[in-house]
């Protein structure tokens, strides 16, 4: 063995977990974040949508700077579970890089694909006494009918410049 080849090897070994642990937390903070027929914190939401928009460039940025090194490792490693451990963080990365560009809640729920919206005056199947979903940000309200909602559970939906997802 060459000497401080231990050490490089522990640091490369820090660095795919650490690589690994940060693509994951970007793709699964969000899940955790946000689940439905829960309460949500506008910080929460934020939060959410900026990892939504961010995790698929930077989970495949990762994904592919852990392929030279765990290339250049993986020869050298002698034992099975050293090649199964670093297969299994290079496909977990794969995985997670996969994972930020599908919407989960789309395999539950099917989201209105193309909401259209009416002022006061031109919503004219809404009666009176029909349940709404309200939202009012930045001098922009919107009011989501329940009774549509009721087949797809999910709309998503820009009220002044943030992001919203109207959910019951």
């Amino acid at each position: 063995m060459k000497p401080g080849g231990g050490r490089g090897r522990i640091a490369a070994w820090i660095a795919l977990a650490a690589a690994l642990a940060l693509s994951l937390a970007l793709v699964l903070t969000p899940m955790g974040l946000i689940q439905p027929f829960r309460a949500q914190t506008p910080q929460a939401v934020h939060l959410s949508y900026l990892l939504r928009v961010w995790s698929p460039s930077l989970t495949l940025a990762l994904f592919l700077a852990v392929l030279a090194p765990a290339a250049v490792l993986l020869p050298r490693l002698r034992r099975w579970y050293g090649r199964a451990g670093l297969t299994a963080i290079v496909l977990l990365l794969g995985v997670s890089a996969w994972l930020a560009r599908q919407n989960h809640f789309e395999w539950m729920f099917h989201p209105i694909a193309a909401p259209r919206f009416a002022g006061t005056d031109g919503a004219s199947d809404l009666k009176d006494d029909d349940l709404v979903l309200g939202v009012s940000l930045g001098g922009t309200t919107r009011a989501y009918p329940v009774r549509a909602l009721a087949y797809h559970h999910v709309l998503n939906d820009e009220v002044g410049d943030r992001a919203v997802v109207a959910t019951y």
